[in-house]
């Protein structure tokens, strides 16, 4: 193409070709807004995202900017917590004892014997049996949850950055195909979530309750898939199904 980014006619992204900043600033930050909800809900799904799908936001104040400030104000906090723990932990690395005493510098730091019992665990186990040192493995240690937090978000946001207009304009409002990488750090982070839960719960029947509210997730996500699958059957039905979502491509059946 000449070096040259391509050019997209105005139905297939209509943000970038609006003149004023102000209206493609909004409706860009809210696009990822819209492709986390797919991802959360898919109830309302569409081979075609192109047109009027998604109403630019023109205004500052649109209702729908309330969503764009939630889920990045959310994001900025989960990303901060899991640094911060993170960070945290490397402090307290080796640094917790002082002169043989523990270290009173306000760190929630493990003990000295703590972290060489640690290290004992991580390591192989040396066993002098007829004398014969036989070692034996330890079973290894899940990461920790903050670094699977860490991992989830970058696969949840790296990936999708390309789709984001804001290194150069895409030719569609949204793609769910896009969302196929994102949604492995989005399932990660779910599963870390349910764990997390599932381990605070005291009580028998909070572990039940979250122990089968997951097994009904799983359910009526793999039913979802399965509901849809049969849009994909011909390309007449796939056309239909998308009707609701961008009435403009009706047009094409008549």
């Amino acid at each position: 193409m000449g070096n040259k980014p391509p050019s997209f006619s105005n139905s297939d992204n209509p943000a970038a070709d609006s003149d004023r900043f102000l209206t493609r600033t909004l409706t860009f930050f809210y696009l990822p807004t819209k492709n986390l909800w797919l991802l959360l809900c898919p109830d309302t799904l569409s081979f075609d995202w192109s047109m009027d799908a998604v109403p630019l936001l023109k205004t500052v104040s649109d209702w729908r900017n309330l969503h764009t400030v939630a889920f990045y104000t959310g994001l900025l906090l989960l990303a901060y917590t899991s640094l911060k723990s993170s960070n945290k932990e490397r402090e307290c690395n080796g640094k917790n004892v002082t002169n043989g005493k523990p270290n009173t510098n306000g760190h929630n730091c493990p003990s000295e014997m703590e972290h060489k019992t640690s290290e004992l665990k991580s390591s192989f186990v040396s066993k002098e049996e007829n004398g014969i040192n036989k070692h034996l493995p330890q079973r290894l240690q899940l990461p920790s949850t903050e670094h699977i937090v860490v991992l989830s978000l970058s696969l949840l946001i790296v990936p999708f950055i390309p789709a984001t207009n804001l290194f150069f304009y895409v030719g569609f409002v949204i793609a769910e195909r896009v969302l196929y990488i994102p949604s492995m750090g989005f399932c990660l982070l779910i599963t870390v979530g349910t764990r997390a839960l599932y381990i605070k719960a005291q009580k028998r029947f909070l572990k039940n309750l979250i122990f089968f509210a997951t097994a009904a997730l799983i359910f009526f996500y793999g039913l979802k898939t399965f509901v849809r699958n049969g849009d994909w059957q011909n390309e007449e039905m796939l056309y239909k199904s998308g009707i609701k979502v961008n009435p403009a491509k009706g047009n094409v059946l008549r």
